[in-house]
């Protein structure tokens, strides 16, 4: 079925959201550096803590083998290796963030801004079915939010992130990854930074938790995400590597919100080894193609 227009601008407009005085970071921000404390492998591990129910946050844990022996290292795959490699797989550059070989976007507002440098990683959290049993059909191309109608004018009506991913590993650009555009409510409060974080949605319904207030979201499915899902946000993360040159660190977006009056608690179930596997045999291919084996 085609993704009605007031369906997909709810999708879109689902991760909006007004910010509010910040009380406590999860990860300390440094402002004179760009970015947070400590190399890019420990901020990662420090943004990439598990995101738990109403926003809660696990402890710190090593990161993946693939992540921890990539983050923040210069990338080893060429523009143009990656560009013949989605032609192969008739997979467009527009689906990915945009052109491989142009430059990310920077930090607004400065005279010598930073490149980007962040990739983080939300879910939708919509729809909400509220008391309602999460459909059994979300992972099928007959669920409606699998659905991207890119004719559909609501997509340039202010959506909030760069690309958003459905539960079929279909991807959509609502927002070149060269374009600067705010997501999170530290960017709300802090401008200077927007520019500085790449945002990839990924589709997740939720349902709300008995008793836990009414309208709620806070129950998501488990697992929370599809293989193909993992597959296209690996894909996603090695786009904007390959255009910035190094590894982005990557980040779950309620850990940039920790602090801030109804932060958001997403991606709920979102499986670090699973996503870091997809990276390995994603990375495995694009090398092997390089070397013509």
């Amino acid at each position: 079925m085609t993704l009605r227009p007031a369906l997909l601008s709810l999708l879109l407009f689902a991760t909006a959201g007004t910010a509010f005085a910040q009380q406590q970071t999860a990860c300390p921000y440094v402002a004179w550096k760009s970015g947070f404390k400590g190399d890019a492998r420990a901020q990662a591990t420090c943004l990439l803590r598990p995101v738990k129910l109403y926003a809660r946050l696990g402890e710190t844990a090593p990161l993946p083998e693939f992540l921890a022996a990539h983050i923040g290292q210069r990338t080893d795959i060429a523009p143009a290796r990656l560009r013949a490699w989605l032609a192969q797989q008739s997979v467009s550059e527009a689906d990915v963030g945009g052109a491989v070989d142009a430059p990310l976007s920077r930090a607004v507002g400065r005279l010598a801004a930073p490149m980007a440098r962040y990739f983080v990683i939300h879910d939708t959290s919509y729809p909400n079915f509220l008391l309602d049993a999460i459909p059994a059909h979300i992972n099928d191309a007959g669920w409606d939010f699998n659905d991207f109608n890119i004719r559909n004018p609501a997509l340039g009506s202010g959506p909030k992130g760069h690309v958003y991913v459905n539960r079929l590993g279909g991807s959509l650009q609502v927002r070149d990854f060269g374009t600067p555009g705010y997501a999170s409510k530290l960017e709300k409060d802090k401008p200077s930074l927007t520019g500085l974080f790449l945002h990839v949605e990924l589709v997740q319904p939720r349902n709300s938790v008995p008793g836990g207030g009414k309208g709620n979201d806070g129950l998501a499915p488990d697992p929370g995400f599809t293989p193909a899902q993992y597959e296209r946000l690996a894909l996603l993360y090695i786009a904007a590597s390959v255009r910035r040159g190094t590894w982005l660190i990557p980040a779950f977006h309620a850990v940039l919100d920790t602090g801030f009056a109804n932060g958001h608690d997403d991606p709920q179930n979102f499986s670090l080894s699973e996503w870091s596997a997809a990276l390995f045999r994603l990375h495995a291919a694009l090398r092997q193609a390089d070397t013509g084996q």
